[in-house]
C-alpha cells in the first residue's frame, strides 16, 4: 500500500512517517509531502492522510479521493501530537478498506 501524508510543508510529518514504518508491512511505501503537491501526485498513491493542521482541506480532497478511488483520512490531533505511528497505520488501513 502506498500512503501519502500531506501537511503544510511536509517537514514535521516526516517524523510521523518514520514511526509509521515501524508498523508497516515490508511492501508499504509511506511518504510525507506538502499539501500543495497533492493534486499533481495523488494518482500515484493508494491512501491520502491529511495532517491536522490542514484538515480544513478535507472538503476539497475527500471528494477528489473518492472520485479517483483513493482512501482518505484526517489524522486526529492527538494521534499526530503523540507521533503515534501505530495509530496512523491503523487509520491508513481503514481508509484503504473504505475507498
Amino acid at each position: 500500500m502506498k500512503i501519502l501524508l500531506a501537511c503544510s510543508a511536509g517537514m514535521s510529518t516526516s517524523l510521523l512517517v518514520n514511526n509509521m514504518k515501524k508498523f508497516a508491512d515490508a511492501s508499504d511505501v509511506i511518504e510525507a509531502r506538502p499539501v500543495r503537491t497533492v493534486p499533481d501526485i495523488l494518482d500515484d498513491w493508494d491512501v491520502l492522510l491529511l495532517g491536522p493542521q490542514v484538515r480544513y482541506l478535507e472538503k476539497e480532497y475527500k471528494p477528489l479521493c473518492e472520485q479517483k478511488g483513493k482512501g482518505f483520512g484526517v489524522i486526529p490531533m492527538q494521534t499526530y501530537g503523540r507521533m503515534d505511528g501505530k495509530g496512523c497505520m491503523e487509520l491508513a488501513r481503514k481508509a484503504a478498506a473504505n475507498k
